[in-house]
């Protein structure tokens, strides 16, 4: 009867029966990857269920695995966000497996001038400034981890009936530098020629107007929300007497939602609250939460921090009770940030989010490793060629799928000669030299790979607490339940899969120019951070990321469809046809945590940051999360500092 009644359930979500993988591959409508397995894993069981699959987009004889789940078609299909084998080598190294190096290690052979740790956005801004700095003379190495650069900087890929779609993993937003501006972004459009004016979807004017954002964030409250068609879904669990909709609340003085009166009145004057312009005001929100902040300094009520905790919790990865007031600042959320200037254009996203970052760093490294020119519509649209990426002789290589397990110095404590550099590709441990090494690798990974890590550095990597997030992009066949509810993105509170979902207006890009329809089809796309309120910081991450790791792909999906029936069923949404595709991208260290004192430092110590960047020896220390708040301005700033570091030990 369970087992009659979990199939009975499961076609109510629109699941299908397992699927074998010559189905898998040759589907003209994909097919939802938990399809594969429908029953839960424990954590313990994972390591002999997972199959593995291979590098460069191809997947390997078993499929995909029960829990990373289907990725998609093209360059990105077996990287998307941390699959399970990108995991497991990454928990070895955590794990102490390579304390002391097996005896058959494999030395390369190999000399370069750089090794940089971490294909992500820190990392290959740091071989792009290597590059132009030494203009090619000098060796660089670039080692990454998972089947494919960009780090959180990767897309999705999907076909439906037809029609390719692409959504952001990770990374997703930017604001247009100005041109002349002097500013880092400023100078890489430049030289590389990216265009700073673009072509959108087209919305047909005899439908009805629907405002869209252009990336997957300004749709948060506290954000840009009020320039958006934003559907906000009460129940009784908000007070609600019935499911309702109520859309564009802030434009409406929030008339018409179960808030109370003076729940009302307070989250109103927390919107519309801006905070001051300077250093000194800066330091003070750094001594405090952000839920102090709002209930002590401000005098409002705890329903304004439980509104705003979902948003919090994605973007600073706690709740506000655990994370300081200036980090909220850093993204702009009321009452700390700065007014808003409603006519300024909204910040963008390319098809793929910051992939294309990315994208035009290993075209200008590695010319051929992307096919076609270096144009906007080749470097979006070409495919990878993995064989370029590592072709000895070159000025700049990038070895994608390889583990770095550990690095240390050699030579004389007092003046080494070099640093070893060992990594893990393919069950095997190899090991080159180089003359200098940024690590641009997480410090999660950092503290466990470089041998000899300072003492100071250590203890200061005991205050970077990192905490995971969930990106999920369904590909629909249509929207037509979105259209009739009039909304572009939907808000929702208590419970359930995520706390907000949006669709873009996508900018286009030569042939990638897919329609902007009710009924045709488009990506829809989910955020879930892994807070849990009432706890230190430290203890909200490990409770998160627990929560993450036993969560099987096929119980993820069924939470994902539940909540879609929930939010849309009544506006005829039928999961067996309306969606076509589901795809997971978990990130276990997405967010550096800030609490208080964490940035400014505490007690007239210096910031942890400040030690950490200082690098030491041969070493220099680049991950984005030096800045705080990870953003693609951060990672490179801290990939051009690193080589500024390292090119005086040249």
């Amino acid at each position: 009867m369970t087992s009659e009644r979990s199939n009975k359930d499961d076609r109510e979500l629109g699941i299908g029966p397992p699927i074998t993988r010559k189905d898998f591959l040759n589907a003209t409508l994909l097919g939802v990857g938990g399809v594969l397995l429908h029953s839960a894993a424990p954590a313990e069981r994972l390591a002999t269920l997972v199959g593995k699959r291979l590098v460069h987009g191809k997947l390997s004889p078993e499929g995909t695995d029960p829990w990373s789940g289907y990725g998609g078609v093209g360059d990105y299909a077996a990287s998307n966000g941390n699959t399970w084998p990108v995991l497991e080598a990454a928990h070895k190294v955590r794990d102490g497996t390579y304390r002391s190096l097996p005896a058959n290690v494999v030395d390369t052979g190999e000399v370069f001038d750089v090794v940089v740790v971490g294909g992500g956005l820190s990392g290959l801004s740091a071989a792009y400034y290597f590059r132009k700095a030494t203009g090619g003379r000098l060796k660089c190495l670039v080692l990454e981890n998972h089947p494919i650069f960009g780090g959180e900087a990767k897309e999705n890929e999907f076909v439906v009936n037809g029609t390719r779609l692409i959504g952001p993993q990770g990374s997703n937003q930017f604001e247009m530098p100005r041109e002349g501006s002097g500013t880092l972004g400023d100078e890489f459009f430049t030289d590389l020629k990216i265009p700073r004016q673009y072509s959108f979807q087209e919305w047909d004017p005899a439908l009805k107007p629907i405002r869209f954002s252009f990336d997957n964030a300004s749709n948060f409250d506290g954000l840009l929300e009020s320039r958006i068609d934003v559907g906000y879904f009460f129940d009784r669990s908000t007070g609600s007497d019935r499911p309702r909709w109520v859309g564009n609340i802030w434009s409406q003085n929030l008339e018409g939602t179960p808030f109370s009166t003076q729940v009302r009145r307070d989250l109103l004057e927390w919107r519309y609250a801006t905070g001051e312009n300077t250093e000194a005001f800066n330091r003070y929100l750094d001594t405090m939460t952000y839920r102090d902040y709002i209930e002590k300094v401000m005098g409002l009520s705890p329903e304004v921090t439980k509104f705003i905790e979902p948003v919090i919790g994605d973007v600073n990865g706690v709740s506000p009770d655990a994370v300081s007031a200036w980090a909220a600042r850093q993204f702009g959320m009321p009452g700390v940030g700065p007014a808003r200037d409603n006519d300024a254009p909204l910040p963008l996203s390319w098809p793929g989010g910051n992939v294309t970052y990315a994208r035009f760093m290993v075209k200008a490294l590695i010319p051929e490793a992307i096919g076609g020119a270096a144009s906007f519509e080749d470097v979006s649209n070409g495919r990878v060629n993995f064989a370029a990426l590592d072709r000895p002789g070159g000025a700049t290589r990038i070895r994608v799928g390889a583990t770095v397990v550990r690095v240390e110095h050699e030579g004389l404590d007092s003046s080494p000669t070099g640093v070893l550099v060992a990594y893990e590709e393919g069950g095997r441990v190899f090991r080159v030299k180089a003359r200098t090494v940024v690590m641009a690798s997480g410090g999660w990974m950092n503290k466990h790979v470089i041998a000899d890590l300072p003492s100071a550095i250590k203890e200061a990597y005991r205050e970077f607490h990192h905490a995971p997030v969930l990106v999920a992009n369904v590909a629909l066949t249509n929207w037509r339940f979105l259209y009739k509810l009039g909304f572009s993105a939907c808000r929702w509170f208590g419970d359930g899969f995520g706390f907000s979902c949006n669709l873009r207006q996508s900018i286009v890009v030569g042939d990638y120019h897919p329609p902007l329809h009710p009924d045709k089809p488009t990506v829809l796309t989910f955020y879930m951070g892994g807070y849990a309120p009432g706890h230190p910081a430290e203890e909200q991450v490990v409770i998160g990321r627990t929560r993450m790791l036993n969560t099987m792909f096929a119980d993820y999906e069924r939470q994902c469809r539940t909540q879609m029936i929930k939010l849309f069923g009544d506006a005829g949404f039928d999961p067996s046809n309306d969606i076509a595709g589901i795809i997971l991208n978990r990130w276990g260290h997405a967010r550096l945590v800030q609490p208080p004192g964490w940035y400014w430092g505490r007690n007239g110590n210096s910031p942890v940051r400040e030690v950490v960047q200082q690098g030491f020896g041969r070493i220099a220390i680049a991950h984005s999360e030096l800045y705080g708040h990870q953003s693609v301005n951060g990672a490179m700033a801290q990939g051009r500092r690193a080589v500024e570091q390292i090119l005086k030990l040249l």
